[in-house]
This record gives C-alpha cells, sequence and structure tokens, in this order.
C-alpha cells in the first residue's frame, strides 16, 4: 500500500529527530520551507507536524516557530492506558471541549490540589469522538493554569503537551481505575445509554516536587477503546 504525503513527511522529521538530525531545543524549518523540500502543498506539512506535535516530539512556539521538544516529553508518547490507542487513531479523534471555568473547588479537589481557601482552579469539561460517535468524557480540574489560555487554545488535542507549554511539566501520574455504570448526566452529553459499563480513572499529574497540579476523572467506552499499559526505561 502506498504511503500518503504525510505519513511520509512524518516519518522523515521523526528519524532526523530520533537520530539526532535535528536536535533538542533546534527549530524546524517553517511550512512553506516543508512545503518546498517535499515538493507539497501545505496540508500534508500541517498534518504531519500536528503529529508530531501531538506524540510530545516537537513544540510550536507563538511567534518563534517549531522547535523540537525536551526529550522529557517524548516518554509521554510510550506512556501506557489509553494514550496508545489515542496516538494510533489521532487523525480519526476530534475532541470537543464543552465547557472551560474558573471556580473555587470544593473540599476534596483542593485538598488534593493544596489550594488556598480562596484560591480558584480552571476546570475543563472535555469530550473526544471518532465519527460523530463520542467515546471518552474527561474532567480535569487545574492548578496555576491561566483560563485565558485554555479559552484561546481551541479543542486541546493533547492536555499534557498544552499544560508543558504552559509552564506545567509533568514528573509522575497516579491512575485509580474501576469498572463502573455510565453516571447518567454524563451518559447523556455522550449520548449513550446510562447502563453503558465504562472505565472510571481518577488521575493525578504531578511535578518534579511532588506536587498535584491536576486532577482529572475521565469516562471511557472500552468497548470502542482498549485500555493499554507498556513499561520501558
Amino acid at each position: 500500500m502506498e504511503i500518503s504525503l504525510n505519513a511520509r513527511i512524518y516519518n522523515d522529521i521523526k528519524a532526523k529527530i530520533e537520530t539526532g538530525i535535528y536536535k533538542e531545543d533546534d527549530i524546524l524549518p517553517t511550512e512553506l520551507q516543508l512545503q518546498n523540500v517535499y515538493g507539497v502543498s501545505r496540508a500534508p506539512v500541517r498534518q504531519a507536524l500536528g503529529r508530531l506535535e501531538n506524540e510530545g516530539l516537537i513544540v510550536r512556539r507563538s511567534g518563534k516557530g517549531t522547535f523540537v521538544a525536551n526529550r522529557q516529553f517524548w516518554k509521554l508518547a510510550n506512556l501506557g492506558g489509553f494514550r496508545s490507542e489515542f496516538l494510533k487513531k489521532f487523525e480519526q479523534v476530534e475532541c470537543i471541549v464543552l465547557s472551560v471555568k474558573q471556580i473555587i473547588p470544593n473540599k476534596k479537589i483542593s485538598e488534593l490540589l493544596e489550594t488556598a481557601p480562596d484560591e480558584s482552579v480552571v476546570r475543563i469539561e472535555r469530550m473526544r469522538q471518532i465519527n460523530g460517535q463520542a467515546y471518552q468524557y474527561l474532567l480535569h480540574y487545574i492548578k496555576g493554569l491561566d483560563v485565558e489560555k485554555v479559552l484561546r487554545a481551541g479543542s486541546i488535542d493533547d492536555m499534557p503537551l498544552f499544560l508543558a507549554q504552559n509552564g506545567l511539566y509533568l514528573k509522575t501520574v497516579r491512575e485509580e481505575i474501576e469498572a463502573v455504570p455510565l453516571p447518567k448526566m454524563i451518559a447523556e452529553k455522550m449520548s449513550v445509554s446510562d447502563k453503558t459499563p465504562v472505565l472510571k480513572i481518577k488521575r493525578g499529574a504531578y511535578d518534579i516536587t511532588n506536587k498535584m497540579y491536576e486532577y482529572m476523572i475521565y469516562y471511557t467506552l472500552t468497548r470502542k477503546w482498549h485500555y493499554r499499559v507498556q513499561y520501558r526505561e
């Protein structure tokens, strides 16, 4: 089967990053320069760069260009859970932001994020779908994030990468997983039965000081999306 143009560009740039031709923090050629290098239109170049960004290999800095990411983010692309499934199907995935609010968290969230009594956090409600059919509902509570940056960002396809770009660097993830029936309110948003079995995952993201900066709850239809764990050094 003939490889697509965007896949050819993606494979070539990824190989150059992994072999050190493009080094950490190097600026990549502009989209126009890449169009000329590969003899293609803008669309496959943007698709390839989008995939590399989703995998944490590159970062885009507004007004400056596209850079090879710090290597600490590369492992994100190889974490287990649902991330491997997401990267495999990312071209088909549509991420919808349902709501963004700045709130004073309840007692439980406040204790987890160690916020002061009057300290607000950003609450983000998202949903992922393929071909118009929802498979994952996500609810984030994030400390130390500017709500205006979230509103400007749009869909936020890759939350760990978005947070890293805004100064919240992931060191450790801790998850609790349980099989549950889907809550009725969320089932309505996903347009599925509230008797649908799902995996409910409570996830804490911690920085280098071992402080939690994000608490997340998400529900996934595992008939459509598989949870995998991969261990590596």
